[in-house]
């Protein structure tokens, strides 16, 4: 799947995949889009999170707005960032 993502998003894509193996749990969701907002383009965070998680990527993009006007809480973004941070999240965040 990061294989059909251009180069500047497939470690991410990487990134988050070694994160969540099962799947990204719908209570990460919204924090992981609140994370990467400030390090990605909302095309390229839509088209990530979409090839990640299998939403379409027009409704990923709606819920990146959703999700710019209204935060998740911030322990919550604080735990993807731990565990983000255990999976690449440094290297990732330079990459842009």
């Amino acid at each position: 799947m990061p294989d059909t993502l251009p180069p500047t998003l497939s470690g991410a894509a990487r990134m988050l995949c070694s994160a969540y193996p099962g799947g990204m749990p719908d209570t990460a969701y919204f924090a992981v889009l609140a994370l990467l907002y400030e390090h990605f383009s909302d095309r390229n965070l839509a088209e990530l999170m979409a090839a990640v998680t299998g939403k379409d990527a027009a409704r990923v993009l709606n819920d990146i707005y959703a999700c710019a006007s209204s935060k998740p809480a911030p322990s919550a973004i604080a735990a993807v960032r731990n565990l983000l941070a255990r999976h690449g999240l440094q290297a990732v965040c330079a990459e842009d």
